[in-house]
């Protein structure tokens, strides 16, 4: 495949791409009609009186019949492959395929489609202009649509989908932070509210004031305690699902990270009330709904000296000041809160507070004994007790860092010669370094330039 051009999607990207174009107009072709067939008995007009509803439910179940579609082409495919390796090689196949990579064919083709269509429309309309029946046209559609789907498997669109996913994750993911960091406060303030609107009658005028301050402080109070069970329980529910949740699975190297963090380590054999590291994040959690409602108060008053009154704000004009006070808000806590989050959950303290004799190693006892005997001596001369880090610090290759994926679990850790000469990997060999997620020996440059040298 070296000469193979470049602009030109390989075999194995059209094959993708005719199965996702024909797998999805042929299920709609064959939906329409047999609901029309029964319909207008025997009429053959219904390809002309498809109503809009009809055909955007037909669309939509074709569309959805992509992920087991692929999921189960590439069960078969896999199913082959290994076949042909234990007919060559007269032995079971080194690695195994986990589920999850079959259903993950299948959620790359859902995304895929839409996009397909929409490039593919040059091309259909193309091959459209001299068709007549609708026979040829459905033929028409697979073939543009086949054509769009081949480059984009061809240039790799399913990484740029990951890309954008995982973007998308993260801004959610701190939105329904800043949600529930809002929502908490609320909830548990609210017996406080309605008893303050409750007595509002019986308590005099003038203990108003005292009683709005004790209103505010009651709900910081109620709001600590909510942001603490709220991070008790959350350790509980990810040690929990770390027993089940599936190791060739996305995420487990996650789960399994968070799982070893001091605070759900000790949620486990402590009560609510003894648990410090959820108090320090209720802590934290607090501080960052102070620093968000000032930053609105900040930006509502400098839009009030921009533009004037609020009440005579646009709709648009409010929900742009709205989005712009949300990203400002994500901002925060992306880059500073839940940094310390982390710091705080896991108990290690950052890099920057660190000591800088803190990576040292320990001081060897015998040259410490011997400086020693040499000061009653009288010899000022001072052998040294620390050996540099580079004399005591491992090549990489020598790290055991590396875990094999194995039988169905993680083997390790090894180093990268222990790798090559005791495991035997080859290219298609899962392996990790720590808790990163599952690759392929072969799509690790570290890994696969070490492999090609000689012993």
């Amino acid at each position: 495949m070296n000469n193979w051009p470049k602009f030109l999607p390989f075999p194995a990207s059209w094959g993708k791409g005719f199965a996702l174009s024909s797998g999805f107009w042929l299920i709609v072709s064959f939906l329409l009609p047999g609901y029309y067939y029964y319909y207008y008995r025997f009429s053959t007009a219904y390809w002309y009186i498809i109503r809009n509803s009809d055909s955007k439910g037909a669309i939509a179940f074709a569309w959805l019949c992509q992920i087991p579609l692929f999921a189960f082409y590439h069960w078969g495919l896999t199913k082959v492959a290994e076949w042909v390796e234990i007919r060559r090689h007269n032995q079971q196949p080194t690695v195994t395929v986990s589920a999850w990579l079959h259903w993950r064919e299948g959620i790359i083709a859902f995304l895929m489609l839409p996009a397909a269509i929409v490039m593919g429309i040059p091309a259909i309309a193309f091959l459209m202009l001299p068709l007549r029946d609708s026979s040829s046209r459905i033929v028409a559609l697979i073939i543009g649509t086949a054509i769009a789907s081949a480059y984009l498997y061809h240039f790799r669109f399913a990484k740029l989908l990951k890309i954008i996913l995982k973007f998308l994750w993260i801004f959610y993911a701190n939105l329904l932070k800043i949600f529930e960091l809002l929502l908490v406060p609320t909830l548990t303030g609210t017996p406080f509210f309605l008893l303050t609107v409750a007595t509002t009658e019986i308590v005099p005028q003038k203990l108003l004031p005292l009683t709005t301050f004790l209103l505010v402080i009651s709900v910081f109070l109620s709001g600590i305690v909510g942001y603490a069970a709220l991070q008790y329980w959350s350790a509980h529910l990810v040690n929990w699902a770390a027993k089940w949740w599936p190791t060739d699975f996305p995420g487990n190297s996650r789960i399994q990270a968070r799982k070893a963090w001091k605070h759900n380590k000790t949620a486990a054999s402590q009560s609510f009330v003894r648990h410090t590291t959820s108090w320090h994040l209720a802590a934290n959690d607090t501080t960052y709904l102070i620093y968000f409602n000032l930053s609105a108060i900040v930006l509502g008053a400098i839009a009030i000296r921009l533009f004037g009154d609020p009440s005579k704000w646009s709709e648009t004009g409010k929900e742009m000041l709205g989005c712009v006070v949300a990203l400002v808000w994500v901002a925060q806590w992306h880059f500073w809160g839940w940094r310390r989050e982390v710091e705080i959950a896991s108990g290690e303290p950052s890099a920057k507070k660190r000591s800088p004799n803190r990576n040292l190693p320990a001081p060897d006892p015998v040259a410490v004994e011997l400086n020693q005997l040499a000061a009653e001596l009288g010899d000022v001369r001072m052998k040294p007790v620390r050996k540099p880090p580079s004399a005591t610090k491992k090549p990489k290759s020598q790290q055991a860092q590396w875990y094999v994926f194995r039988s169905g679990k993680a083997e390790g850790p090894y180093t990268k010669r222990q790798l090559r000469d005791v495991q035997q990997i080859t290219d298609r060999t899962k392996v990790r370094a720590g808790e990163a997620e599952w690759q392929r020996a072969g799509e690790i440059p570290e890994l696969a330039q070490f492999l090609t040298q000689k012993k």
